[in-house]
């Protein structure tokens, strides 16, 4: 059972996430929270530089927008930790 605010990995979610990161490969954006550029030669999440997927709105406040494109944004794996699921 999920609780409120708990992330749910859905078939939906990972679709939307692959879809994420290949037009963020094509695009190459900087990270949304720091400003600097992405390591996108690095695979995703496994080095502190590299892409990840930032909910603009947290999950854990805002779990209606999990799976809401418009709540994504590319960040480093380091900025997207260091907020946590702040604001």
């Amino acid at each position: 059972m999920a609780y409120a605010g708990e992330r749910r990995s859905t078939r939906k979610f990972k679709e939307l996430k692959r879809e994420f990161f290949g037009e963020c490969m094509r695009t190459r954006p900087q990270c949304w929270l720091c400003g600097q550029p992405i390591d996108y030669e690095a695979e995703p999440g496994s080095t502190d530089d590299s892409l990840t997927l930032d909910h603009i709105q947290p999950v854990a406040k805002r779990p209606d927008l999990q799976e809401d494109p418009a709540n994504f944004a590319p960040a480093h794996r380091s900025c997207n930790v260091r907020r946590g699921d702040r604001d």
